[in-house]
């Protein structure tokens, strides 16, 4: 029978604390539905759908400070952490987790930070010349991975534990590009496209189709570990890693123009189908990276090994006896070739009803393809206009856990300084434990020429008042 000391068993699980810690921040949600809602108002949401144009002549975006963070994952903070009787302080509660855990467990991360943006609005539509940097997790475990983790093989003796659903990617790349949406049939429709440069960063992913299981003979407890296409695809991690290896500018150097580039695409169209029904889709990030500098791949070989007899307790080298253990029954190798991943495309799909002019109540879908089977997202969301700014509400719908939550939008409609903020999920800031996700998306922008646009029926004659 295989045993670990207690010191190999903290290891194991301080090996994975990083990940449920990162999905116990709750610094974001859902899909930037609530930013989405800003629609026109705000440039940086044509990133969401091209068909959108502002409503000023001239935008630019302030450097930094239009960024969006987005977190969500099936686990709360207070289903992470406990007090156990007798200690003040909180401890990571694998048991907790496992309890709570559902058959498939889903965290997803992204970060975006606008670097720049130039719109130009002209009679029938506008131009846009953007820059962005991007980077994202998405992590799916199941509750056998939650189970074992908690408890070891302890509760699967005669069983088999099943690690193949199990998947995680991250990815850091940046995009500059350039946009272009106009009006047709009396501006009753709207198309837009943009058309981007996408360099890679940062990627590290599964191999599609890798598995590994892990079965306890009932008679012996011996465990057999099966392997199969487990390979682990990298890029740019070595300058992380290893950092002594490389020039101090070297990273500089690569993150600012290397060869894993890619052209993408994203697509967007609206349309005013009657006087108070306006409907639209998009979907982007529309393309895929061939990943050819500073590639790593670390490979394992199909293989089923039976590990039997080995006595690690009271060893002093006991995790250097489970590593040779290992090494003498898996055959692994690092190789450095190529390999090519799709963009996590993002699609949205609403439906608008105008009651009034400034009232819009919207239906909206959204979801994210970066991983296979990842779940929907929906919104309703209702929006005001008022003279200098937007507000709105929507109530948001996830289908991993069936969870609701309440965001809020707000925006300025007129130059020259506009500010706005999102939010999907505006009751974490009042109690953050009881939340599996929370998202902002914020910034600022000066913008110029908004009275042009509007209809001069519109306009108010001040010297006749």
């Amino acid at each position: 029978m295989l045993k670990l000391t207690q010191e190999a068993i903290k290891m194991k699980k301080l090996a994975i604390i990083t990940l449920f810690l990162i999905s116990a921040l709750n610094v974001n949600a859902q899909g930037y539905l609530s930013f989405y809602q800003l629609r026109d108002i705000v440039p940086q949401t044509a990133g969401l759908q091209p068909a959108f144009i502002p409503n000023n002549s001239i935008t630019v975006s302030m450097p930094a400070l239009n960024n969006g963070v987005m977190l969500q994952g099936d686990l709360k903070l207070q289903e992470l952490l406990s007090r156990p009787d007798g200690q003040s302080e909180l401890t990571l509660d694998f048991d907790l987790m496992n309890s709570v855990a559902q058959d498939l467990n889903y965290l997803n991360l992204d970060v975006t930070s606008n670097l720049f943006h130039v719109g130009v609005k002209t009679k029938k539509g506008g131009y846009s010349f953007f820059a962005n940097a991007r980077a994202t997790m998405d992590f799916v475990y199941s509750k056998d991975f939650i189970d074992f983790v908690a408890n070891g093989n302890g509760n699967k003796i005669g069983q088999t534990i099943d690690f193949s659903e199990t998947r995680l990617r991250i990815e850091a790349y940046h995009e500059i590009g350039v946009g272009y949406a106009r009006k047709f049939l009396g501006e009753r429709l709207t198309v837009g496209a943009r058309a981007k440069l996408v360099t890679g960063i940062f990627h590290g992913s599964l191999k599609d189709g890798a598995s590994a299981s892990l079965t306890t003979q009932a008679n012996d407890f011996s465990w057999q570990i099966a392997v199969q296409n487990g390979t682990a695809n990298t890029a740019g991690l070595d300058f992380l890693f290893n950092s002594d290896d490389y020039e101090s500018n070297a990273l500089t150097d690569y993150i600012t123009a290397n060869d894993n580039q890619t052209i993408a695409f994203d697509f967007g169209a609206k349309f005013k189908a009657l006087k108070w029904l306006e409907v639209e889709a998009s979907i982007t990030d529309l393309g895929s990276i061939n990943w050819k500098e500073q590639v790593r791949n670390y490979n394992t070989a199909d293989t089923v090994a039976t590990f039997s007899g080995v006595q690690l307790e009271g060893l002093e080298d006991s995790g250097e006896v489970f590593k040779d253990s290992l090494e003498n029954n898996f055959r692994s190798n690092e190789t450095r070739l190529g390999f090519k991943t799709n963009l996590p495309t993002r699609m949205y799909l609403t439906a608008s009803a105008y009651l009034t002019p400034n009232d819009r109540f919207s239906l909206t879908y959204f979801h994210n393809n970066a991983l296979d089977n990842f779940p929907a997202n929906y919104a309703l969301a209702y929006n005001h206009k008022f003279d200098k700014f937007v507000v709105g509400l929507l109530g948001t719908y996830r289908g991993s856990n069936n969870e609701m939550n309440i965001g809020a939008n707000l925006g300025t409609n007129i130059g020259p300084v506009q500010l706005y903020l999102a939010m999907d999920n505006v009751l974490v800031t009042n109690g953050p434990e009881q939340y599996s996700k929370a998202d902002f998306r914020f910034g600022l922008n000066l913008m110029f020429g908004y009275k042009k646009w509007i209809k001069k029926d519109s306009v108010a004659d001040l010297d006749a008042l």
